[in-house]
């Protein structure tokens, strides 16, 4: 029940204040924006190979738009002490943050279907591709909101929650390209740490891939695990 007020609070602040707003809005035209300019290009690119390159670039969107919102993920100076002595579990307050956050990002990503339903009308590319696709971006969105979520607990600045957990993520995507020129019995297990790069890999093709979904879950529970833990250790301070 304390996770679902906080959710409901936090939700209601989302949609209520220009910040979320603007967020959605810098959402909305970037995803438009790659449609048009990277994914469609020349417009000489088969259907399907535009929805790939459109679900690939809204991928990377989607991580941004979680990065973004962590800052509504922490627990500020102002409302920690009220909080954190209340009788509300750690683990209600991560929960009802990360949920609220969640549902945003699964509202604004629903907003942008009507770009991969243009290439479905005027092309020759399936309803389970774009479900699929669209699937992987909210799992990718859970897990960059749980890496997201670790960041603002670690610290009570919005600021510094969206920079670690953009580098956080930046890293992680980064890895896929390090496995070019680490040694061979690393290279596997540096590229499989990209959430975009390789986990989304299967969803934007169309697949649903058990070993994929199962990452992109794990860390995202990963994360709230982190979160929760740290909260705690503010609390206990």
């Amino acid at each position: 029940m304390s996770a679902w007020l906080i959710a409901r609070r936090e939700l209601g602040a989302l949609f209520r204040t220009p910040a979320g707003s603007l967020i959605a809005a810098f959402v909305l035209f970037l995803d438009a924006l790659q449609l048009n300019a990277v994914a469609i290009g020349t417009g000489r690119r088969p259907s399907g190979e535009v929805l790939e390159i459109f679900l690939l670039n809204a991928a990377f969107v989607t991580e941004v738009l979680a990065v973004l919102l962590s800052m509504r993920l922490v627990v500020e100076p102002l409302t920690a002490p009220l909080l954190l002595s209340a009788p509300v579990r750690e683990r209600d307050v991560v929960l009802g943050k990360v949920s609220a956050a969640f549902v945003f990002l699964t509202v604004v990503t629903a907003a942008t279907l009507y770009l991969p339903a243009l290439v479905y009308v005027y092309g020759k590319v399936s309803i389970g591709h774009v479900a699929a696709g669209y699937l992987g971006l909210l799992l990718v969105g859970a897990a960059s909101l749980g890496v997201g979520a670790a960041a603002a607990a670690a610290t009570t600045s919005p600021f510094v929650a969206v920079v670690v957990s953009a580098a956080v993520l930046g890293t992680l995507e980064l890895m896929y390209y390090v496995a070019g020129v680490a040694s061979l019995e690393w290279r596997d297990a540096l590229r499989a740490l990209a959430p975009v790069w390789k986990h989304h890999r299967s969803f934007r093709r169309g697949i649903l891939q058990l070993s994929d979904v199962v990452y992109l879950v794990a860390m995202a529970y990963v994360g709230v695990y982190v979160a929760v833990r740290l909260l705690g250790r503010r609390r206990d301070r």
